[in-house]
């Protein structure tokens, strides 16, 4: 055992704000996995025979790490991802956290038997419901940009559901990886009940999917996600994908100025822009526009970027050279086809990171990469539109559907254009926060992916939903049945009559008909 864990390849976790090297992670050899998922299914069904309740007490041991050791979380996530200390507190712990809080205290009432209604039940003594049974063993693959918060937030509904889950980090945040298998630890969670894989995507996917999975989680690249889809589909298995978003921002003429500007800032340059929800795309009406941009230069070119260990720094580098190639590509095309680059639109010099200027972009339309394309960066392009059906057109003009943002004092206005939006979620006044509440479903329409995570519709993606009916009536025969006949027929056109018709002298009619056939003439 010794040697071979010597032989073990590792994978680096890399700071992107010094491009030191963190840790070593020691990772998962392809040919392990149908082990694994073997372990997994069998703690499995321990794990979901403990009940709700005592599965919640490993879960208070998660929330105490995480609310004990707060400053060491942050920091292990600002050294793999390169995000601030605060935006590691504020956009990854509290979603967790929150998460937590719900499934204490709505999982075990979303997840109860429900118990259903149908107006012959009564009639025909039947007692009917649905329950909500643990699908078993789960895999989730998670992206570098969110990776605490969006792994956790699937994790933790999933644990609570009763499943065994298998997660892979990805390759880039392989640190953070690290840390959630510790936190599990801590909380003393049975063994392969959590199994936390590490490697690279490409080669532990499909052998993750092939080894037998009850559900696929993914959150990541549209393309990615369809081969996952395609693989998926070999074997049948249930995947729900998270894809990423080109996100709307519709400014209309009497909305806050100063706040919208506030928010493009931040929605844009977040976590640098590697957000999925992130402000992509801004669309203000042109009798605004002057003012709102100005407002957005101006806060643009306060911001202070450096390393995310630093508490007075806004905004870190980028995750790899990959990710800052294509925010280039996408400024340089904007450039080419007549944008104005009002700030930024370079790395930044005399940093050993991965840095790249927040950067504004004037004069955008759809012809340009940066309008069309997920940038996934820190660019901040605007549009003008002219009239609200002109804006909402603009805002659908994508493949993408995640999460858009209108802004106006006029709620009733915004409420009315928001509803035309083609998203996921649309926040009025806005932008990103509902991530945070574990109440509010994530996921999107059109090319943004397929399924829910978070909330009760997040929950029911980890659960079979079985129903089990009951007939208590103590016949020995039921009236539809062997053998058929006219007065059969009859009778239940005449129950027909008296359930599902209107009126009460209908109904009665109904009812007095059906005796007739079934009880007078013996059903015959």
């Amino acid at each position: 055992m010794d040697c071979e864990r010597e032989n073990r390849e590792t994978i680096e976790s890399i700071n992107p704000a010094t491009l030191e090297v963190n840790a070593e992670i020691e990772t998962t050899r392809p040919d392990e996995l149908p082990g694994i998922v073997a372990a997994a299914r069998e703690a499995q069904k321990k794990w979901a025979a403990l009940g709700f309740r005592r599965r919640l007490d490993f879960l208070h041991g998660v929330n105490k790490f995480i609310v004990d050791y707060v400053d060491d979380v942050a920091r292990t996530i600002a050294l793999d991802n390169g995000k601030p200390q605060f935006e590691a507190v504020n956009t990854e712990v509290f979603p967790v956290l929150d998460m937590l809080h719900f499934c204490a205290t709505e999982a075990e009432n979303a997840l109860g038997a429900e118990k259903l209604h149908n107006p012959i039940f009564p009639i025909a003594r039947i007692e009917s419901e649905n329950v909500f049974e643990p699908l078993g063993v789960v895999g989730i693959i998670s992206p570098w940009n969110f990776p605490f918060a969006i792994p956790m937030t699937q994790i933790i509904p999933a644990l609570v559901s009763g499943n065994a889950v298998i997660f892979k980090p990805s390759e880039f945040t392989p640190l953070v990886g690290d840390l959630i298998k510790r936190i599990f630890e801590f909380a003393k969670l049975p063994p392969n009940v959590l199994t936390v894989i590490q490697g690279l995507g490409a080669e532990l996917g499909d052998p993750l999917l092939a080894a037998g999975l009850n559900k696929m989680i993914f959150t990541g690249s549209v393309p990615v996600g369809k081969h996952l889809m395609a693989k998926a589909a070999e074997t049948l298995t249930p995947i729900t994908l998270e894809l990423g978003g080109k996100d709307p921002f519709i400014v209309l003429n009497d909305a806050d100025i100063e706040r919208a500007a506030s928010a493009a800032v931040w929605g844009s340059f977040v976590n640098a822009g590697q957000v999925c929800a992130s402000v992509e795309r801004v669309y203000v009406d042109k009798r605004i526009l002057k003012k709102f941009t100005e407002l957005v230069l101006e806060k643009t070119r306060q911001l202070r970027v450096g390393n995310g260990l630093d508490p007075d720094v806004d905004m870190g580098p980028m995750i790899n050279e990959r990710r800052l190639a294509t925010v280039e590509a996408h400024v340089e095309d904007a450039r080419a086809k007549g944008a104005e680059i009002l700030c930024g639109g370079k790395r930044i010099a005399g940093l050993p990171g991965w840095y790249y200027e927040p950067t504004v972009i004037a004069g955008a339309n759809h012809s340009m990469d940066c309008m069309a394309e997920e940038t996934f960066g820190p660019t901040l392009p605007i549009m003008a539109f002219t009239s609200e059906d002109e804006a909402v057109a603009l805002a659908n003009d994508n493949k993408y559907g995640l999460l858009a943002s209108v802004w106006s004092r006029d709620l009733n206005r915004a409420r009315e254009v928001a509803d035309r939006v083609e998203a996921g979620t649309v926040i009025i006044n806005d932008c990103l926060i509902t991530y945070g509440f574990a109440q509010c479903p994530w996921g999107g329409v059109k090319q943004s992916g397929i399924g829910r995570t978070h909330s009760v519709h997040g929950l029911l993606e980890f659960v079979n939903v079985k129903n089990v009916t009951t007939a208590k009536r103590l016949l020995k025969e039921d009236i539809w049945w062997y053998p058929y006949s006219e007065n059969k027929y009859k009778g239940m056109k005449a129950g027909m009559k008296s359930l599902y018709c209107d009126g009460l002298i209908c109904k009665a009619d109904g009812i007095v008909n059906a005796l007739k056939s079934f009880k007078l003439t013996g059903g015959k």
